[in-house]
Parts: C-alpha cells; sequence; structure tokens
C-alpha cells in the first residue's frame, strides 16, 4: 500500500467515526439542549443587597497615592447569588473603569479574616486585601466616595 491509499483510508477512517458520532448525538436528544443543572437556571437568582445607603457594587482594580490624594480605580459591577446557595455569588462588569478620589473624611471598611475593620483610605495602596476585591461605593455630588465597604463573602 502507498502513503496515498493510507493516508485515504485514514481519511475515511476519520470520516466515518465522526458521522457515526453526530449520528448517535443525533438520535440521542434530536434538536434538544441538555437541561440546565438547578444552580444555574435563571429563577434561582437573586440580586444583591447593598449595604444602607451605598449606591453601588464596584470591582478595586488598584488604588494609589497621587499628588497627597489617595485614588482608587474601580470597574462597576452587578452582583446576584444564587438562592439555593447564597455562597455562590456572580459579579458582573456594569460599565468602563473609572478612577475616583476619597472626600475628606471617607470612610473604608475591609475584612481582616472574617472581621471587620475601618481603615483609611491610604491602607489600600500598601495591604493586600484577603477576601475579595469586591466593593460596596457610597459617592457624594461631586463623584468623590465618600464609603468603601468590602463585601465579605465566605
Amino acid at each position: 500500500m502507498n502513503h496515498r491509499s493510507v493516508s485515504g483510508a485514514a481519511v475515511l477512517a476519520s470520516a466515518a467515526a465522526l458521522v457515526a458520532t453526530v449520528a448517535s448525538t443525533a438520535v440521542a436528544a434530536p434538536h434538544a439542549a441538555p437541561a440546565a443543572p438547578a444552580s444555574v437556571r435563571a429563577a434561582d437568582w437573586k440580586p444583591c443587597h447593598l449595604p444602607a445607603g451605598h449606591q453601588r457594587f464596584v470591582k478595586l482594580n488598584a488604588a494609589e497615592n497621587t499628588g497627597g490624594r489617595t485614588v482608587v480605580r474601580v470597574t462597576p459591577e452587578t452582583c446576584r447569588y444564587n438562592a439555593a446557595n447564597d455562597e455562590e455569588v456572580v459579579y458582573t462588569p456594569d460599565g468602563a473603569a473609572r478612577t475616583l478620589g476619597f472626600a475628606r473624611g471617607a470612610t473604608v471598611t475591609v475584612f481582616q479574616g472574617n472581621t471587620p475593620v475601618k481603615v483609611a483610605p491610604e491602607w489600600l495602596t500598601q495591604h493586600k486585601l484577603t477576601n475579595t476585591p469586591h466593593f460596596a461605593l457610597r459617592a457624594d455630588a461631586h463623584g468623590e466616595i465618600t464609603a468603601l465597604q468590602e463585601i465579605y463573602h465566605p
């Protein structure tokens, strides 16, 4: 058998296997998608609740001191949780990332372990978060952050 015959036989065998696979799949479930597990059905997901007075969820991308001020780069997010398992939480970006500064007297609450701790905004530039980069944000009419609270997910 020459090289072309061997290659042709291999191609025919591969095609036959593919046709057999497609045919068995079509017989098993013609035009029907498999049912989604209960944990991913849309009816089981609920919007997360913001802490009192906070306006939206954000992902903290970076924090730095610029010109004597602490600024953060955040991405707005939506949040939802699985009603059947409230530890299953999904954040979805909801807009472009933006840089925001802190208003005078702003509060930042982070978790150390599962204990909430109030820190100065500058703390974010020097420390690594132990929980998640997801926060609830409250801003004033000038767009400056007045409160930033880390969201705790066990």
